[in-house]
């Protein structure tokens, strides 16, 4: 697999969290691959802009809480991108355009039409990037992904041109039903996906492996009517110099954000300021190593939210 030539069709939906095609194309709104970008990011009420990272970052959403624009802004320069939808509420294409470096323009544009599949979008960090219902292709000036099923198999086919060189790579996905179970590519996997009724991951594994060297994350999620959230991750991993086993829990408040991470190494506390919708405008980080009474210097995080 040439995966250094991959990040030339790593398309912007894998950064925004690609939520969007026919709301009802399968399961109607119940399941939480037809949702919103705004529960992807665990965010309530109708948002209509929120800036984070010290207003280095602006995002914007439509009525229906699909992202339309995200404006990144640092001295040498911006990159904004645009998300266009059909009138029946699919993600038609993205347009993307920076001034920063040699700068940047080009629009990556989506088909539909694998009826009745959530489809796997990116060979890698699933989990990340997300089931797009009945996704078909995504194109650009960089290249195109296909998914092509044949009976419980998907074929995941990623074409790229380099330098004039076109370079073709592809990833072997099973299906049972509508869901993908496992991923299977020259040097990486994903496996063990179950599913909740509503579409959102039970457990799921993913990891790389090669000569000499295995690393593997398997999740486990907790059960919710609304956010995916994390309940563990436990990460095992084998190379030359041995082997290694670590597990990471997670806690959450009322409001369903992450208090306390803790694992071997040590524990990230994390604290809110909430406003009226229950999104925090402001999140407090501390952290102690295991087996330390201290805690290191507090960090802070602060966003503001417009709600239509």
């Amino acid at each position: 697999m040439k995966a250094q030539h991959l990040p030339a069709i790593l398309f912007v939906s894998i950064l925004m969290l690609f939520t969007s095609c026919e709301p009802n194309a399968i399961d109607g709104d119940s399941n939480y691959w037809n949702s919103s970008t705004l529960i992807r990011l665990h965010l309530n009420g109708k948002v209509k802009t929120l800036t984070s990272s010290n207003g280095i970052q602006t995002d914007s959403y439509n009525q229906d809480g699909f992202i339309t624009k995200s404006v990144y802004t640092s001295t040498d320069g911006t990159s904004t991108t645009t998300y266009n939808y059909a009138s029946t509420g699919e993600l038609t294409s993205t347009d993307f355009v920076s001034t920063i470096g040699e700068g940047a323009s080009y629009s990556t544009n989506y088909e539909y039409g694998n009826t009745g599949k959530y489809v796997v979008q990116h060979p890698f960090h699933i989990m990340m990037s997300g089931l797009v219902p009945e996704l078909k292709s995504s194109v650009n000036q960089w290249g195109r992904m296909d998914y092509v099923f044949n009976g419980n198999t998907m074929l995941l086919i990623t074409t790229s041109v380099s330098d004039g060189i076109t370079y073709k790579d592809t990833a072997t996905v099973l299906y049972s039903g509508k869901y993908p179970t496992s991923l299977t590519t020259t040097g990486s996997f994903a496996k063990d996906m179950t599913y909740a009724s509503n579409g959102m991951f039970l457990t799921y594994t993913e990891g790389f492996q090669g000569t000499g060297y295995y690393d593997e994350r398997k999740y486990y999620f907790k059960p919710d009517n609304k956010f995916m959230l994390t309940d563990s991750v436990v990460h095992n991993s084998t190379n030359e110099y041995g082997s290694n086993h670590s597990a990471t829990k997670y806690t959450y408040d009322s409001k369903k954000n992450v208090i306390k991470e803790e694992s071997a190494s040590g524990t990230y506390d994390y604290s809110y300021v909430y406003d009226s919708n229950d999104n925090w405008t402001s999140k407090t980080t501390k952290y102690k190593s295991a087996g330390s009474s201290t805690w290191g210097s507090p960090d802070t995080e602060t966003r503001s939210i417009i709600y239509w």
